[in-house]
């Protein structure tokens, strides 16, 4: 990651955009790995201010890979502090922005259930789902939302 992703322009842009970056050496005896329990690196974590945990995911992305997953960070952790406006804006953001990345199935299923609860608008989660599996029919996330009727 230290040589392809964090040097990476629009990565450096995104991070000092959005994120306050804490990178540790887990060698070097800090009480951190074990408070967030990192076991393997690197481990990304989207924390709050007051460091609670929202997000996380391990091992090297390239740039084209590592953002969508930042920004779907981003969408998780104000779907859990049920900002679920926020989290539809930004979850529906990656999903347009990166139809293609790895994260984009996942995505596409929070930003129905963000939907569903802006206003318990039951078609509004059905058919986030019907896309899910439309567009990634092949994915986990598609299975599980398996039962939803065309």
């Amino acid at each position: 990651m230290g040589t392809v992703t964090y040097p990476d322009a629009v990565v450096i842009n995104y991070i000092s955009n959005n994120f306050i970056p804490l990178q540790i050496n887990v060698q070097n005896g800090s009480d951190l790995p074990g408070k967030y329990r990192v076991f393997w690196t690197p481990t990304i974590l989207i924390l709050d201010s007051a460091g609670n945990e929202y997000y996380r995911f391990n091992g090297f992305l390239p740039p084209d890979e590592f953002i969508p997953q930042l920004e779907f960070g981003l969408g998780k952790m104000f779907l859990e502090k049920q900002n679920y406006k926020a989290a539809s804006i930004q979850l529906k953001s990656v999903v347009d922005k990166y139809p293609t990345c790895d994260i984009a199935a996942e995505t596409q299923y929070w930003l129905g259930v963000s939907e569903y609860k802006i206003a318990h608008n039951v078609d509004a989660l059905l058919n986030a789902w019907r896309k899910l599996r439309k567009d990634y029919p092949n994915s986990i996330w598609a299975k599980k939302v398996s039962y939803v009727k065309e």
